[in-house]
């Protein structure tokens, strides 16, 4: 299964940042029905079928996530990307659920529910992405890396860890065999 560029989930991090979207998620739809109904979520969780709710909006929510690529590192780059694919992923949700509740009425979560939870979910995705992608960049996080070789290959291998790398690598040299190119730019 692939999202819209053709991104699969491959890596351990992505793994993560799926499981703390989820959190999110959930977060913010229990947050929601707090706001929505003053002080308290017996709304959502004492009706039936509590959990499948739940764990509708997370699917959907999730699987849009995913189609919109949200899941690739290299979102987490450029905000402005992020938060148009968080908007647009977000709206195709809301209509997807809209389109259940209206054939399934009793999966909805709520009236106002939705609305204030999806809203919630933007900023808490949104705030944790753009926490994400600042901790990546800083020195602490990212892995030290020592290139052997200066040849062409080499050259290849730094282009794709710095297209690639997701800003968590260092690029911290180049071996050689000689000492020609000692103190060069490569």
């Amino acid at each position: 299964m692939t999202g819209i560029n053709g991104y699969r989930l491959r890596s351990r991090s992505s793994l993560i940042i799926v499981v703390i979207d989820s959190v999110l998620i959930l977060l913010g739809v229990l947050l929601g029905t707090y706001v929505r109904f003053w002080g308290s979520v017996a709304h959502i969780l004492e009706g039936k079928h509590p959990t499948l709710k739940m764990i509708l909006v997370l699917l959907v929510i999730q699987m849009a996530f995913y189609y919109f690529d949200l899941y690739d590192l290299k979102s987490f780059r450029e905000r402005k990307k992020m938060f148009i694919l968080l908007l647009g992923s977000l709206g195709v949700s809301s209509i997807f659920l809209a389109l259940v509740y209206y054939l399934v009425p009793i999966l909805s979560i709520g009236r106002g529910i939705l609305g204030i939870s999806l809203s919630l979910i933007f900023l808490f995705t949104f705030f944790w992405r753009f926490l994400y992608g600042r901790l990546s960049k800083s020195r602490a996080f990212k892995e030290k890396i020592l290139i052997i070789g200066t040849g062409e290959l080499a050259k290849r291998i730094k282009k794709e860890i710095l297209d690639n790398g997701n800003d968590a690598f260092e690029i911290i040299g180049f071996i050689d065999e000689t000492q020609e190119k000692v103190g060069k730019r490569i």
